[in-house]
């Protein structure tokens, strides 16, 4: 498997895609290789996402998409799938996807705060790499992404939008949201004044929705910028070797893996 040397960009799914296992990397980034199948997971997560971006839009537009126009787009999305079969998970379906989905946009509207100003949605960040970490390469890719939304209510946040199959417990990981802080910077925005915070669509059998804020701060963004430079070095060294564990079962490389 050769690295190549010209990538465009490097995006966090890049990365954490890398960190959680290099050769799923090296057959989705470098030789493209189409997976068997798409988890319904990873699809029911763009379909709701899609939801409620139109969700946000709408209402940064002043005049919010109702619960059942959501499922619309929802509907649409899940349709459009261009790839691999899905493969459903124990006990679900398309169907019982569906309704989850029409409990969890019925929650999300429900429990919006409409006295907030939504500012930005889906907005596109690309930072220059190079340089930021001292210690790193000079030859980095910009880190290109999108900002699910940017929301004021007296603070400014900036928010990720996430499905789950459970609540999250603990700590959970700011990597993202640190790289979407320095994201930011690129929108005219001071890291250290925004809020951050991850919102979780959680698809248990009585559906939630939770906020999970987090702190950022200088330290987490100079940890994600070595981490990125050491993750840029491995890729260009052609680095690639499978990490086995809990996510093979939902992943499309299976076949391959094994070949390998």
């Amino acid at each position: 498997m050769n690295a190549q040397t010209n990538r465009d960009h490097l995006s966090y799914s890049q990365i954490s895609c890398y960190m959680n296992c290099a050769l799923k990397y090296g057959f989705n980034y470098i030789e493209r290789l189409e997976p068997s199948f798409t988890p319904s997971a990873l699809h029911f997560g763009h379909t709701m996402h899609s939801g409620i971006q139109a969700f946000l839009q709408s209402t940064l537009e002043g005049d919010p998409l109702r619960a059942d126009q959501l499922v619309d787009v929802y509907r649409q999305e899940w349709l459009t799938l261009d790839g691999p079969p899905i493969r459903y998970s124990a006990r679900e379906s398309e169907d019982g996807l569906l309704n989850k989905a029409r409990e969890l946009f019925s929650l999300f509207v429900d429990q919006h705060d409409y006295s907030s100003e939504v500012i930005a949605v889906e907005e596109q960040f690309d930072l220059d790499l190079n340089g930021l970490d001292e210690e790193g390469p000079r030859d980095l890719p910009p880190l290109t992404g999108y900002v699910d939304a940017i929301i004021r209510n007296g603070a400014t946040a900036l928010i990720d939008y996430k499905t789950s199959s459970r609540k999250p417990n603990g700590d959970v990981n700011a990597m993202q949201l640190a790289a979407y802080s320095l994201g930011a910077t690129t929108l005219g925005y001071e890291p250290n004044e925004l809020q951050y915070r991850y919102e979780y669509l959680v698809k248990t059998a009585k559906p939630e929705l939770v906020s999970c804020p987090v702190r950022v701060e200088d330290d987490d963004r100079r940890r994600f910028l070595k981490i990125t430079s050491r993750v840029w070095q491995g890729i260009q060294s052609g680095i690639f070797y499978p990490n086995p564990g809990y996510l093979c079962s939902s992943c499309g490389y299976q076949k391959h893996c094994t070949e390998w």
